[in-house]
């Protein structure tokens, strides 16, 4: 017998019951609302039953609606771990995958899978680019193990996450723009400078006014770019400023092509994480890269200290 649901309709059903709003759906799995709406009917007229209801706080699921989920997640977590069944059987390896949050930047994955070779010889990574957009919703679909996220914890109950190290968020220029002399930068001094932005990522709660705040000046030369990678090249050339984690941009601010300033007169600092599915074991692959990760920053850290490099002067 074929099922009537196939995992489109049981992945909208996961995210309505962690978000409660078709809106927030829509951004967490990459679709437009109609999409969302359209998986959700389609799923109720093929079983002939509701699954999903508003209630005073959004969109809740049913009871019928709720046991469909708990299976759907169960299904995902089976079908991965045989896929990681079949890989050890033909190379010896577990495969993880791994995503990060917001940058497709990898100048320190070299040195993190050094790490894990040395650590953890049994684990294997492979990189997947779905995360930098959507990186809880491609840990609930599976298509990663491990997400690098930048900002503050959801609170989400189906995601554990372990910190990895604290990191600022700095304004990038050219090192001769008119503001580099300056200790610091604000949305005051920014506002008639071309500020380039980038999206942090489509999921809600992560964009960068929930993050830090409302600028105190609005920014009245705000274009939006796709990537983060375009505002580094156009900042880089001078053409105006970037906002950044640190660490992001630590290659361009360690040759000396771009600069960088602390946000507001105390600055600003947030939190890199290594978030995995909390149905996923501290033990589990996906939990020993999770901590990998946090123990391979902490040697970077300390490594840097010992160099002279605190977190100031990087």
């Amino acid at each position: 017998m074929i099922p009537r649901l196939g995992i489109n309709h049981l992945t909208v059903l996961s995210a309505l019951a962690d978000t409660g709003s078709v809106t927030a759906s829509a951004g967490r799995l990459g679709l437009t609302q109609s999409a969302v709406s359209h998986r959700l009917k389609e799923a109720e007229r093929r079983l002939g039953i509701a699954l999903a209801r508003r209630g005073e706080g959004g969109i809740v699921l049913t009871e019928e609606g709720e046991r469909l989920r708990a299976l759907g997640e169960r299904f995902l977590d089976e079908l991965s771990r045989l896929e990681q069944e079949f890989e050890t059987e033909c190379g010896g390896q577990l495969l993880v995958r791994l995503g990060q949050a917001t940058y497709s930047r990898y100048h320190w994955l070299p040195a993190f899978l050094k790490h894990l070779e040395d650590t953890e010889p049994s684990l294997n990574i492979d990189l997947s680019g779905r995360a930098t957009s959507r990186p809880l919703a491609s840990l609930l679909e599976g298509s990663v193990d491990v997400s690098a996220v930048y900002g503050r914890p959801s609170a989400l109950p189906r995601f554990r996450w372990l910190k990895i190290a604290e990191d600022p968020l700095v304004a990038v220029m050219a090192p001769g723009h008119r503001l580099a002399e300056r200790e610091y930068v604000d949305s005051l001094t920014m506002g008639d400078e071309r500020y380039y932005t980038y999206p942090l990522n489509v999921e809600p709660g992560f964009e960068w006014e929930a993050l830090v705040g409302p600028p105190t000046v609005p920014f009245r030369r705000l274009t939006p770019m796709p990537t983060p990678e375009a505002v580094i090249d156009l900042v880089r050339a001078g053409f105006g400023i970037g906002v950044f984690s640190r660490w992001a941009v630590e290659p361009e601010l360690a040759n000396g092509t771009l600069i960088a300033k602390p946000i507001g007169e105390s600055g600003i600092s947030l939190d890199w994480w290594a978030v995995t599915r909390a149905r996923d074991a501290l033990d589990s692959p996906a939990g020993r890269v999770a901590r990998a990760l946090v123990r391979w920053s902490e040697r970077h850290e300390a490594a840097l200290s010992t160099l002279g490099f605190d977190a100031e002067s990087r």
